[in-house]
């Protein structure tokens, strides 16, 4: 019984540990908005935070596109819902 207590209990930080990184992407992406706001070290935070995810979505992106708007928040905004679905 304690060890699916703790697996459900695990699962839920998981859940919850993958909301917080795709709200970190969309700030980080609204913080791009402003220019000035690219400077600050809460951006640089959220850059490291964000960037392994978002880096190689970039990079195999951008082989094939190469259009002035940046899809990968979107795209790792979708594929941290879809693993939050396998998780719960």
């Amino acid at each position: 019984m304690k060890v699916g207590m703790l697996m459900h209990t695990l699962r839920i930080a998981i859940a919850y540990l993958l909301d917080i990184i795709s709200w970190i992407i969309v700030v980080k992406s609204l913080f791009t908005w402003v220019p000035s706001l690219m400077e600050t070290k809460l951006y640089q935070i959220m850059d490291e935070i964000t960037e392994p995810i978002e880096g190689p979505i970039r990079r195999i992106l951008y082989k094939n596109y190469s259009g002035p708007v940046d899809f990968s928040p979107v795209i790792a905004i979708i594929i941290l819902i879809f693993l939050k679905g396998l998780v719960l």
